[in-house]
């Protein structure tokens, strides 16, 4: 299912980039002309808090889990010609989750996932005149940096750090609140492959692959100056 997801995700971006070589947007509007530039921050926050239980209480599993997720985006660059930005992607995200069981209160596992990028960003807006609105493909593409860790209550403690290339291809829309600020969302496709090293209690392998395929939806504000 979630292949399945993905490939229609791929196939919509695909279109999506393919209109724009079609269409020939008629002029643009102020904040989107060139030599302009723009700038701002996006991302997404999310908290987990469930249960999980199974079987009876002497030999069944009785835990709690909490934690927090949230992805930070910062996307700037200059107009090199009406409507075409290009510019720099910074983005961190991070993952948090604790599981305590109610069995056993000294039996408590923490996981810690965090991935890194920075790369060259591109951006094409298409502009609806008088609307105050318009719609974007976008790609960025850079280096990518993960580590995790993951913790058991004295029995056990892994360790992974992962780097290499990342890609993103995403599409949005943003709304206008004036020349110089605007409301956007962006759906984001993000994939790429990253290698590195995995450490347990007492033994390491220094043939760790990652192979990136996420799916995010940002919001965001966006600065637009002149």
């Amino acid at each position: 299912m979630y292949s399945g997801i993905i490939k229609t995700f791929r196939k919509i971006i695909f279109t999506f980039f393919t209109l724009t070589i079609i269409v020939n947007a008629q002029g643009t509007i102020i904040p989107l002309m060139q030599d302009g530039w723009v700038g701002g921050l996006s991302g997404s926050l999310g908290w987990d808090n469930y249960t999980i239980k199974a079987g009876d209480e002497s030999s069944g599993v009785d835990s709690k889990a909490k934690g927090f997720d949230f992805i930070l985006s910062s996307r700037n660059g200059r107009f090199v010609e009406d409507n075409i930005v290009l510019g720099f992607d910074l983005q961190w995200e991070e993952n948090n989750l604790t599981t305590t069981s109610q069995n056993n209160s000294d039996n408590e596992t923490y996981t810690k996932k965090k991935l890194g990028f920075i790369g060259l960003w591109t951006r094409y807006y298409i502009p609806f005149i008088g609307t105050g609105w318009a719609i974007y493909p976008e790609v960025s593409a850079g280096y990518g940096s993960f580590k995790s860790i993951n913790e058991e209550t004295s029995v056990s403690k892994n360790n992974a750090s992962a780097n290499g290339f990342v890609y993103n291809v995403g599409f949005g829309a943003t709304m206008f609140v004036s020349n110089n600020v605007a409301f956007e969302a962006t759906g984001r496709y993000q994939g790429g492959k990253l290698n590195g090293n995995y450490e347990f209690t007492s033994e390491s392998y220094d043939d760790l692959e990652i192979k990136l395929s996420n799916i995010d939806v940002l919001f965001g504000i966006m600065i637009y100056l002149r």
